[in-house]
């Protein structure tokens, strides 16, 4: 029953993350506005945010206008209240669940708006040096993602921010693992969706997930 609630609180947590990405860049407090629906605008009930069953109950479209939701915000809210009971199971470590959280937060950042802001990587940023030492991989990635931004190198600086933060938790090799897993990903994406401009950011964090779980079974 408690890992039930664990999972719901962090679908919960999930929900709101959803509201803070999408009000970051508006004039919209994502701590006091009332949620509503992006279309019609309709101030929305109890019973319309209760996450995951609202969503499966109106069958992923909105109660007052039936415009369909995304399915990101379903899914959103399921891997946030899986990261929630992974830690809580112990399957993860609480700074394990803390990088996945990171992932997710800037993974929908990047499926949104192609880029994510630095006040939020920042924050996490300051988290983790003050848990971890210093190393200096993390100069090189840092040093890349400076080269990205001044030089066209067909990946962002933000991707390369990312790699950054995650090296934290993996070695060089493991980085570059994640980077080739998250490039057949992407260019898989690619051929099927034809999209001229692809958010590198969810790929990667599937990438480290995947890994993650390889390392786990082994």
């Amino acid at each position: 029953m408690l890992s039930l609630l664990i999972f719901f609180f962090g679908s919960t947590i999930g929900s709101f993350l959803l509201v803070f990405v999408e009000r970051f860049f508006t004039e919209e407090s994502f701590i006091y506005g009332r949620s509503h629906c992006d279309h019609c605008q309709h101030r929305l009930g109890i019973f319309d945010l209760v996450p995951l069953l609202s969503q499966l109950f109106l069958r992923g479209r909105c109660r007052y206008c039936k415009t369909k939701i995304s399915f990101l915000n379903f899914f959103t809210e399921l891997i946030c209240g899986l990261i929630f009971l992974s830690a809580f199971l112990h399957f993860t470590s609480v700074t394990q669940a803390l990088s996945f959280l990171f992932c997710l937060v800037l993974s929908l950042f990047d499926a949104k708006n192609h880029g994510f802001p630095l006040l939020v990587w920042g924050g996490f940023a300051v988290i983790f040096f003050l848990i971890f030492p210093f190393h200096v991989t993390m100069l090189c990635w840092f040093f890349l993602a400076l080269l990205a931004e001044c030089f066209p190198l067909k990946i962002g600086a933000g991707d390369f921010l990312w790699l950054f933060i995650l090296s934290y938790f993996l070695s060089f090799i493991q980085l570059v693992e994640v980077i080739q897993i998250a490039s057949v990903l992407g260019l898989l994406w690619y051929v099927f969706k034809k999209e001229k401009e692809l958010a590198f950011i969810p790929f990667l964090s599937i990438g480290y997930l995947i890994l993650f779980l390889t390392l786990q079974i082994h």
